[in-house]
């Protein structure tokens, strides 16, 4: 498992040596510049801005290890302890304020508003009310006081986020969204900004298409819990659970936040559901999980790869995801270097890199393994994604899994920054990375 404060001052190192390896050129000329050949990750993307976690901050260590990928939080709590606050401040981390119920302290959550005025903040909404041990209310129940709980959402100039919904426990209300739209005849929709939502359904399918579900109300989904949960056997089974579903929720553009449950709870961190992302040691390390979901692409459109340094293939800014919610799959690396590969990339199934292509190019390499003979092909996507094929590339079996080869072909596309698309056309290969030089 490779240790993220590592990856994090690798990350900066690699930035700047980024800077210095090109040619004082114009860098806005792509004939102008020279390719300088390197072994170097290029890990470039920023964090993304829906990513977060349901979970109260323990130690300055949680932060270290998640602060780099994680750009919001709440605990379920009206504010956090002031001895956190630099660590939010570093990391960039937003805090939601819950009312949990109707036990909530209106004065500590307006005072956390008051201190960061210069964002925008959000209120959460009662937590989970048909659930009997949760919120545990009715829809009538719940807009008893939710004026109370509008008024200071506006007095603050805070979006209000609705109860979080889950399938619940509640005699007549075990569907989140009944319960919602009899809740929305009762108070004023226009008050609500965004839908909360707690999913734990043990496959990507079965939780995102529930997910779906809500988008009937026509306003940004929170996902403010999820892991899978009945029947996970395996940490390899979560792992595929997640990768699934953020490579969605990240291109959903009805899908606003979410937040995983949890990094560390009051279960044994390797056992079902094995949905902890920290270890519970002093100092914790990543689990499994963790190095996934900080390291996992987080669809940054902004940025763009140079000549020369290894591509991640895990860091793509877009990907395919089919009816039924397959995508490419996510695992650590098994290769000499690297943190997260592709493992797996099925028939059909796509990522996307934005790369300034020079124009000395000539080649493309590619790190893989496959048990089978494989190809992948070369496309580039216009502005509204239509491919052009340049180079189909052939793969030949590695003889295993963790066998990993360099496969260097004749490449020569037109100079420019584009997105080029790696297609699999045949067979199964895993990636670790691939460059242009």
């Amino acid at each position: 498992m490779k240790n993220l404060s590592v990856f994090s001052i690798q990350c900066s190192v690699f930035s700047i040596l980024l800077g210095l390896s090109l040619t004082a050129c114009d860098p806005n000329n792509p004939d102008d510049e020279q390719i300088v050949d390197s072994n170097e990750y290029a890990y470039i993307q920023q964090k993304s801005p829906k990513r977060g976690v349901s979970f109260s901050w323990q130690m300055d260590a949680d932060f270290d290890l998640l602060g780099p990928a994680v750009s919001w939080s709440y605990n379920w709590a009206n504010t956090y302890a002031s001895s956190q606050e630099a660590k939010y401040q570093q990391y960039g981390i937003q805090y939601a304020p819950m009312c949990w119920n109707n036990n909530y302290s209106a004065t500590n959550i307006a005072a956390y508003y008051s201190a960061h005025s210069g964002q925008q903040n959000y209120l959460l909404g009662y937590n989970e009310p048909n659930l009997t041990d949760q919120a545990n209310m009715t829809p009538t129940q719940a807009a008893e006081k939710w004026a109370d709980v509008v008024a200071l959402a506006k007095n603050s100039n805070a979006r209000l986020i609705s109860p979080a919904m889950n399938w619940g426990t509640l005699p007549g209300y075990s569907n989140g969204v009944q319960w919602l739209q009899e809740f929305f005849t009762k108070v004023n929709p226009n008050d609500i900004y965004g839908i909360a939502v707690h999913i734990y359904m043990n496959s990507a399918k079965a939780a995102l298409g529930d997910l779906q579900r809500y988008k009937v109300f026509g306003k940004p989904l929170w996902l403010t819990e999820f892991c899978a949960w009945d029947g996970t056997s395996s940490s390899a089974a979560q792992v595929q659970f997640m990768t699934q579903c953020l490579n969605a929720l990240e291109q959903d553009p009805d899908l606003e936040r979410y937040a995983w449950f949890i990094p560390r709870g009051g279960y044994a961190t390797e056992s079902a559901p094995y949905m902890s992302l920290l270890t519970k040691t002093n100092p914790p390390v990543l689990t499994e999980r963790g190095v996934v979901f900080v390291n996992m692409s987080s669809f940054d459109k902004e940025a763009v790869y140079p000549c020369g340094k290894r591509i991640p293939a895990e860091h793509y800014r877009a990907c395919s995801v089919d009816e039924s919610y397959s995508s490419p799959l996510i695992a650590i690396c098994t290769d000499a270097s690297g943190i997260l590969q592709i493992d797996g990339l099925a028939l059909n199934q796509w990522m996307d890199y934005q790369i300034k292509v020079l124009k000395g190019v000539k080649h493309f390499q590619i790190r893989y393994s496959a048990t089978r003979d494989s190809e992948i092909t070369i496309y580039r996507i216009d502005s509204n994604g239509n491919e052009t094929a340049l180079q189909t590339v052939t793969m030949p079996t590695t003889g295993g899994k963790s066998n990993w080869t360099t496969l260097a072909v004749d490449f020569t596309p037109e100079a420019g920054t584009q997105v080029l698309r790696l297609k699999c056309t045949k067979g199964l290969p895993r990636i670790n990375w691939f460059k242009l030089n």
